[in-house]
């Protein structure tokens, strides 16, 4: 099963504002699991969002992917 992210990890992980993050969300342009009151974004669905959208920089590795700062851990 893929990781599950909140809209604070995905901040962290990708440096974006929360209310960036809620407005990708409200556009559509990320997909997202509603449980209960909160979301959860996965591993694909964040991959999705930023193969989509920020192809030049994002397309070295994946989410997921481990990465030790010098190269890709698989």
């Amino acid at each position: 099963m893929n990781n599950l992210y909140s809209k604070y990890d995905l901040r962290d992980m990708l440096k974006l504002s929360v209310a960036t993050i809620d407005n990708k969300m409200k556009d559509g342009s990320i997909k997202f699991y509603k449980i209960g009151k909160s979301v959860r974004f996965d591993d694909e669905q964040i991959n999705e969002f930023l193969k989509d959208n920020y192809k030049d920089k994002y397309t070295a590795r994946s989410i997921g992917d481990e990465y030790d700062g010098s190269r890709l851990l698989k």
